[in-house]
């Protein structure tokens, strides 16, 4: 309830003005969200979410003209995204992520950039970025929470970039938030297994990666970064269970990838291997060729090799794993 019963309006009129205030922020009328905010600030300014509002209605507004001057299109786009990520950062520091003014300059910011990488796009604007301007849009549709505007974009851009973890991982998400599950776990294992370090985890919801991410924070607590170790856990407790079958090659290149992550490990010693990405990236490519022996191209004795590795590099993360019994692709 509010304090502050010295007011011109009843309480609920007060409200309908503040939400009058987060739709001209939305819409991106932040000239006219400033007056009525401000008018708003003059009758009770401890209302609540009424100096969030303001804030955010002028520090758009401040970045309004430069707005204006900038032609419709990638840099217009580009633009938006800079100052959101400046915008962001403000928010955190004051604690405003989840208040109506956020969600409201989200809701503008991100469709305003999703109109200009789509014309950006369309025109063959800077042709060489395609790819980035199609990453970007599906970005803004998983902010906007337009799921499957999001997977036709990035189905489309992935048949010349399918290796791309950024990419991937957006995919991921808006699969789970369509309900396909399996498709879902199985562009989130791609994706940590191409390149951890390239996801957002500030954009992923998805239950199964915020509960990795949790088991990770518990079980590794002295890594640099947890997400190094999302796709270990993700194996180890069954949580990335989807597979597909290896093509040759991409065997080809994990057998590469190991003998050259084999050396770094052999020469770094504990402290430098928790300061890197060695350790899971070594882990986690024997764990896929763990896979690819057991369930696709059985080989006992690889098996046997691999596990013996696996047990030489942490006995105490894989002595129960392996007594535990094996189910194929459910």
């Amino acid at each position: 309830m509010v304090n502050d019963r010295q007011m011109t309006f009843s309480e609920n009129s007060f409200i309908n003005l503040l939400n009058e205030g987060y739709s001209l922020i939305s819409e991106g009328n932040f000239n006219e969200a400033v007056k009525k905010l401000e008018d708003l600030m003059a009758q009770n300014p401890d209302f609540p979410g009424l100096v969030d509002a303001y804030r955010t209605a002028r520090f758009w507004h401040n970045r309004a003209e430069e707005l204006n001057s900038i032609s419709f299109g990638k840099k217009m786009a580009d633009f938006l995204m800079s100052e959101w990520s400046v915008y962001e950062d403000y928010a955190q520091e004051t604690g405003t992520l989840n208040s109506s003014a956020y969600k409201s300059i989200m809701i503008y910011v991100f469709s305003k950039a999703s109109e200009n990488y789509r014309e950006a796009f369309l025109k063959q604007e800077e042709s060489a970025d395609n790819f980035d301007l199609l990453l970007n849009l599906g970005n803004c549709f998983l902010r906007l929470e337009e799921y499957q505007k999001a997977v036709d974009t990035l189905e489309y851009a992935g048949k010349s970039y399918n290796s791309n973890a950024k990419l991937l991982s957006i995919l991921a998400e808006a699969n789970f938030h369509l309900g396909d599950i399996e498709k879902s776990l199985w562009y989130f294992r791609e994706a940590f297994f191409v390149d951890p370090s390239e996801i957002d985890l500030e954009l992923i919801k998805a239950q199964p990666v915020k509960q990795l991410h949790e088991i990770v924070i518990q079980n590794c607590s002295s890594t640099i970064d947890p997400k190094e170790w999302i796709p270990v856990f993700g194996f180890l407790c069954d949580i990335f269970y989807v597979r597909k079958n290896l093509q040759e090659r991409q065997v080809k290149i994990i057998k590469e990838d190991l003998y050259r992550l084999e050396i770094n490990f052999q020469r770094m010693d504990k402290e430098q291997l928790e300061t890197s990405n060695v350790l899971p990236r070594l882990i986690n490519k024997y764990l896929w060729l763990l896979d690819y022996y057991e369930f696709q191209n059985y080989s006992r004795e690889n098996i046997s090799e691999i596990k013996t590795r696996l047990m030489g590099i942490d006995a105490n993360l894989f002595e129960e794993y392996f007594l535990k019994p094996k189910t194929p692709n459910k």
